[in-house]
């Protein structure tokens, strides 16, 4: 028992199943090279018995499946040809089994070799392909005993014996099916379990990734922020003194205006960081672009008539987006944001709404002061980064990450274009509600 251990261990490992991606096909490489190392010995076998006997007649077909599963052999260990080598191999063996049992083969036995043939074509060529072979096997010798049967030269089987025969023969096809079936069955289940695996694997991978960036988000960001903050107090409280009042109220402005962007860059840090970990609430429904509008709007009136800016909205369509409410809001805060931060003066801006094919394309656009190439392609990458506004106000630097990330969970898109002096063009999609 030991050594037939050690000789399927020395077949298991010689068979080739690094060159096959799936895992169907590794099983049909191995069966295949094991089915092909039993029947090149088996046919020497009977080569050399039939050589002994004198029985040329079987001689001659026996080395003719020789060649022939030789041939297969090098078409399969050298090109690869997998299903062509694996579905002819099971011909080449049906052919010759019809002949053993068609002309009786070594001393009337060929019937026997019938009951062998469900394994090898079930196993290799699959269920349903197979039973359509085996059923033509069985329909091909059934016409042999029916046409020559009267004849002289045509084995004389006992009927019991191929009745028993048969039902061996369906008992085995059923086994081969039940197996390959089982197989599949459980094939399933750990593919499943695999891509839960790799799922879970690039759910850790993306973890450890967001947890980089959002270290370096804070330390970019926060530290520039509280940096600034601390500078303007300090100032203050050293030298209040000696400082106007003009210069004390523009430094308090400034302060306040630091708390400001502090708070909301605390508030989207906390929204980015919920989103890459899964916990933030997403329930999208029906709603109305014009209503997302007015809200984000009425926010930002107060900056609008510091800057003296004209707003203008566009519609072309009155169609609903089927999006999370909040985060769509949350997407246009930050690019009306944006857009008035780098708004000069008695500017403009101008948001519009048109349906493109099943989605609703919302584009904010402005005449200020433009991003350079450079600025350009950090804000079409995930790098995070800030300028200061018209008026030198200063940014946030996660408002367009936070934004892409929010249109991804509601399946939309995102462009930008721009020319430095001359303002910005964002546009998005949402899915309009079908």
């Amino acid at each position: 028992m030991t050594k037939f251990k050690q000789f399927l261990y020395y077949l298991v490992s010689n068979a080739d199943l690094s060159s096959y991606e799936s895992f169907e096909d590794k099983k049909k490489s191995f069966l295949l090279y094991l089915f092909s190392y039993f029947f090149v010995t088996l046919m020497l076998g009977f080569m050399i018995y039939n050589a002994l006997s004198g029985d040329f007649g079987f001689l001659i077909a026996n080395s003719i499946a020789l060649v022939v599963s030789s041939l297969l052999y090098y078409l399969f260990k050298e090109k690869k040809m997998l299903h062509f080598v694996t579905t002819f191999f099971v011909v080449t063996i049906m052919l010759l089994t019809t002949f053993f049992a068609q002309t009786g083969g070594i001393d009337r036995t060929g019937l026997y070799f019938t009951i062998l043939i469900p394994l090898p074509t079930i196993l290799l060529v699959g269920r349903r392909k197979g039973l359509l072979l085996l059923l033509t096997f069985v329909t091909v010798n059934l016409l042999g005993f029916i046409l020559f049967a009267d004849l002289d030269w045509y084995p004389h089987y006992n009927m019991d014996n191929g009745g028993r025969l048969g039902i061996i023969f369906f008992l085995i096809t059923l086994m081969a099916y039940a197996n390959e079936y089982a197989f599949d069955f459980l094939y399933r289940r750990i593919e499943k379990l695999s891509e839960s695996l790799v799922q879970s694997q690039q759910g850790f991978k993306d973890l450890a990734v967001s947890k980089e960036r959002f270290v370096s988000l804070i330390s970019n960001n926060l530290s520039d922020h509280i940096g600034g903050f601390a500078g303007i107090a300090n100032l203050l409280n050293d030298e209040y003194d000696e400082l106007d009042e003009k210069h004390k109220r523009d430094l308090i402005r400034s302060l306040a205006n630091f708390s400001q962007q502090n708070y909301r860059l605390l508030g989207d840090l906390m929204k980015w960081s919920t989103s890459q970990t899964g916990t933030i609430s997403y329930q999208p429904r029906a709603v109305k672009v014009e209503k997302i509008y007015r809200d984000v709007v009425e926010l930002y009136h107060p900056q609008i008539e510091d800057k003296k800016l004209s707003f203008f909205l566009k519609m072309k369509s009155n169609s609903e987006v089927y999006a999370d409410v909040d985060m769509a809001g949350a997407i246009l805060r930050i690019f009306v944001s944006n857009a008035i931060k780098f708004s000069r003066e008695g500017g403009e801006v101008r948001i519009s709404a048109e349906e493109e094919g099943d989605d609703m394309r919302i584009t904010v656009s402005d005449k200020g002061v433009g991003m350079s190439e450079e600025n350009l392609l950090r804000a079409n990458s995930s790098v995070p980064f800030s300028n200061p506004g018209s008026l030198n106000e200063p940014g946030v630097g996660i408002g367009l990450i936070l934004a892409k990330e929010f249109l991804q969970k509601n399946k939309g898109t995102f462009f930008i274009e721009s020319t430095l002096g001359l303002g910005t063009v964002v546009s998005f999609t949402l899915p309009l509600v079908e």
